[in-house]
């Protein structure tokens, strides 16, 4: 995961904001206590969304309690107590952070890969435990994983083929939220262009770094020239957050349902602006809401 689903905080309400981040706090503490304590250094706020949206989906019942953490120990921060609220997303994020970990270690040089067979050796007791409560959705990303190093590999250049693999790892992980037949297939079909928009703005805003290294990017291998690729790039992630909309419009939504609007409908459309990197690039510039 990438961490470009973030909520756009200045359209936020305080409490809004804190319901949030209380998702952020139960989905780390979630990791530590079922997984592991190092998965909670790779959570990423794409994982919050999912938890929310989850939670949101099936009308969970949550408590929200101020509680001490790791990262901010002398001030207590709200958290969602109800932590089996959130196992799904957590074995989520551990199958998913376990295997990017492992296409790591495969697509770098010696010393990186020592480094990250290292970290792997560690995940491997919390992968486990995840893989036994959700084999499926495990093995559905594995399989995906192992398309996307073959599609790079190959050095393809089809965007679309270069999308599909992150895209159905997402669509696998929403539909996995809800049992409802109606609701799966619109969260499959929100999943799958989140995962399409992620990898697209993800490739957009490596790309001077990828062709620096020469590492794979379907956008520098269709066009030459940095800017035409990144006006391709932010054309196709125009229509990916489009169509996001459209599914999401669809599903049945009883609560927190401006948490996710925001994000939905505000903070995807302004991901550029959700990171800090950005934000100082574009303090000049208007904001287009």
């Amino acid at each position: 995961m990438f961490g470009y689903i973030r909520p756009f905080k200045p359209y936020m309400r305080f409490y809004e904001f804190e319901i949030y981040n209380a998702f952020y706090c139960g989905l780390c503490k979630s990791l530590g206590k079922n997984y592991g304590q190092i998965y909670r250094l790779m959570l990423s706020y794409d994982f919050a969304f999912l938890g929310i949206l989850h939670n949101a989906v099936n009308n969970t019942c949550n408590k929200i309690e101020h509680q001490h953490c790791i990262i901010h120990p002398f001030s207590k921060k709200a958290c969602i107590c109800c932590v089996n609220n959130l196992d799904y997303t957590a074995a989520a994020a551990v199958i998913s952070i376990y295997h990017k970990v492992c296409d790591t270690v495969n697509d770098s040089n010696f010393i990186v890969s020592a480094f990250f067979r290292m970290i792997r050796s560690i995940l491997k007791t919390g992968y486990k435990k995840a893989k036994l409560k959700y084999p499926d959705l495990c093995r559905g990303i594995e399989f995906y994983m192992s398309e996307q190093s073959r599609i790079e590999n190959e050095q393809c250049a089809s965007i679309d083929l270069a999308c599909d693999p992150t895209a159905q790892i997402m669509s696998l992980i929403a539909q996995g939220i809800s049992e409802n037949p109606k609701d799966k297939k619109y969260l499959s079909g929100l999943g799958y262009h989140l995962g399409r928009f992620v990898y697209i703005a993800d490739a957009s805003d490596d790309l001077e770094k990828d062709i620096k290294n020469g590492n794979y990017n379907p956008l520098f291998l269709n066009f030459k020239d940095i800017k035409e690729a990144k006006k391709f790039a932010e054309n196709n992630i125009n229509m990916s957050t489009g169509m996001i909309a459209e599914f999401y419009s669809k599903i049945n939504i009883p609560k927190f349902k401006e948490i996710i609007d925001n994000i939905i409908y505000l903070g995807l459309p302004n991901y550029k602006l959700t990171h800090k990197k950005e934000r100082k690039k574009l303090k000049n510039n208007q904001i287009d809401v």
